[in-house]
């Protein structure tokens, strides 16, 4: 007897099965975790370091394999990975996937550790290696500030001022200003040298 027909004949059973599952599809949906912005850990971590003047070859012996040395050192390290260019060095870590919240925060914690023991190893001239492991921020709001007959220092400001009273508002934990007046050259108008475009 196939399903089909045994649901026809026994059409009391078919009504009772598809209530409880109805209801319990009901119940599981109001159930469910919601979070606007869940959480989200980024297990990356980024060095970068400058060497003014050096070519490729120079970084990547005298700069950039130091570094990966010393972190090959971590046994909560995945890979790591790097880029030397002429006068830059760029070394890309990923911690294993087993590490989360606090636990991966005592892995950059460690990372740190070794890459300052580093520094008094890497050639003169060298900068201080710049360790970026804040990847993991979510902007829920991007708000644009214009504004005719004012000059670009007024607007930042403004934007300034606005960006001191958002951060005493609850559940905002960080705010960041792009496009500001300094950054002008990353922001020009074509055919206008000159004048940073308006941020947008």
């Amino acid at each position: 007897m196939s399903l089909a027909a045994a649901s026809i004949e026994r059409k009391p059973v078919t009504y009772f099965a598809t209530v409880l599952i109805v209801l319990a599809g009901v119940a599981a949906y109001f159930s469910l975790g919601q979070l606007e912005d869940p959480n989200y850990t980024v297990k990356d971590a980024v060095i970068t370091t400058v060497y003014p003047g050096a070519s490729p070859e120079e970084v990547e012996l005298e700069v950039s394999d130091l570094i990966e040395t010393k972190l090959q050192e971590l046994k909560q390290i995945k890979f790591v990975e790097s880029y030397s260019r002429r006068g830059f060095s760029y070394v890309k870590v990923q911690a294993l996937p087993t590490f989360w919240g606090d636990d991966l925060q005592t892995v950059w914690d460690q990372m740190r550790r070794k890459i300052r023991d580093v520094e008094s190893e890497l050639p003169p001239g060298a900068g201080r290696p710049v360790i970026n492991d804040d990847f993991g921020d979510v902007f829920g709001f991007q708000l644009a500030l214009t504004g005719d007959g004012f000059s670009y220092n007024e607007l930042e400001t403004f934007a300034k001022e606005i960006r001191r009273e958002l951060r005493v508002v609850p559940g905002v934990t960080r705010v960041d200003l792009w496009g500001r007046s300094g950054e002008g050259r990353l922001y020009r108008r074509k055919g206008d040298p000159a004048q940073p475009a308006r941020p947008q």
